[in-house]
């Protein structure tokens, strides 16, 4: 579904230049759950507005559901931004019109893009079966129900908790029956029991729609109610965190009421292209490597093994080299 390769994005104001993506390598299947990790400045937001067709890379590659976004026009651009991908805000008043009701949300995207329901695909009803819908009324109201909120279709925003305003607004992204799901800090405006109730409802929409779904984050729980969390770290991808224990499957199956904790995951590194390797910020700590130092590299069993190299050590081979410079 999307194939990022070598991304790169620099930002202009006067004589400064920022560095927003540094050569980032992303890969994410069809019909995938996962989410992109990082801390503010990280790159995430960048990185998720690329892939939404609301900024273009400075260089690399980058396609979506075989569109390459590089070569678009202003008008593929817009349809793609239309019919291929939906967004779901931090704040769910991005999304919504106030003094509309719920129902009425999700039924503007389809006015306006004049898309015709009938042919879209069935919704899964409450009960298991399939909903063919006949106009954007019948299908704003499956959508509705789609996201546990059929009692508060008539309700306008300020009638509704953060939570339900999230899952309006992600009712009102799946109306055009996007391909790809956009969630940028989904969670972030919601407490604790919300936050696990919206991320197993992404669960929900993933398993039963078969949507691709990246949810972009700082938040390290989301990366146990996923199969797959990319870490990044100053513009590069540097960490996958993998879901164990449970399947999707099983773990999808937790009611929403449920206090079970959802299953550990294990971290793996991630090796680039060109072999360039991030390690966690904990590990660096542990070792008491704080800036730009070299370490001993060596393969055993299989492994690739790190070695920092004591201090007295450091500073002979540094007199060595700085000797053999003079000599020469």
């Amino acid at each position: 579904m999307i194939n990022c390769e070598n991304l790169v994005k620099i930002y202009k104001t006067g004589e400064i230049e920022v560095v927003a993506l540094q050569g980032l390598d992303l890969t994410v299947e069809d019909g995938e759950l996962m989410a992109i990790i990082g801390n503010s400045g990280s790159g995430k937001s960048t990185l998720l507005n690329m892939l939404g067709g609301l900024d273009v890379p400075s260089a690399g590659k980058l396609t979506v559901d075989g569109k390459n976004l590089l070569a678009f026009t202003p008008k593929q651009m817009m349809e793609y931004r239309r019919s291929t991908v939906g967004f779901v805000w931090q704040n769910p008043a991005r999304n919504l019109i106030p003094y509309l009701t719920a129902q009425q949300n999700v039924e503007m995207p389809l006015s306006i893009s004049k898309a015709d329901p009938a042919k879209m695909p069935p919704l899964p009803g409450p009960d298991g079966s399939s909903i063919s819908c006949k106009n954007a009324k019948e299908r704003a109201s499956a959508l509705l129900d789609l996201v546990g909120l059929s009692h508060r279709k008539n309700s306008r925003l300020t009638e509704l908790s953060g939570g339900e305003q999230q899952r309006v607004a992600i009712a009102i992204a799946l109306a055009g029956n996007p391909r790809l799901l956009l969630a940028d800090e989904p969670t972030g405006a919601v407490d604790s029991k919300t936050t696990k109730e919206l991320l197993r409802l992404f669960q929900k929409l993933n398993q039963q729609l078969g949507i691709t779904i990246v949810i972009v984050t700082h938040d390290r729980l989301v990366s146990s109610f996923v199969s797959r969390a990319v870490m990044i770290r100053d513009g590069r991808t540097s960490s996958e965190f993998i879901r164990r224990k449970l399947s999707l499957e099983n773990i999808g199956s937790l009611s929403e009421d449920s206090e079970e904790e959802p299953p550990e995951v294990e971290e793996r590194t991630v090796v680039d292209r060109t072999g360039r390797v991030q390690l966690p910020k904990e590990y660096l700590e542990a070792l008491g490597i704080t800036g730009r130092e070299t370490m001993l590299t060596h393969l055993e069993e299989g492994r690739i093994v790190l070695t920092p190299i004591p201090k007295e050590n450091a500073e002979e081979k540094d007199t060595d080299v700085k000797t053999g410079a003079d000599a020469s």
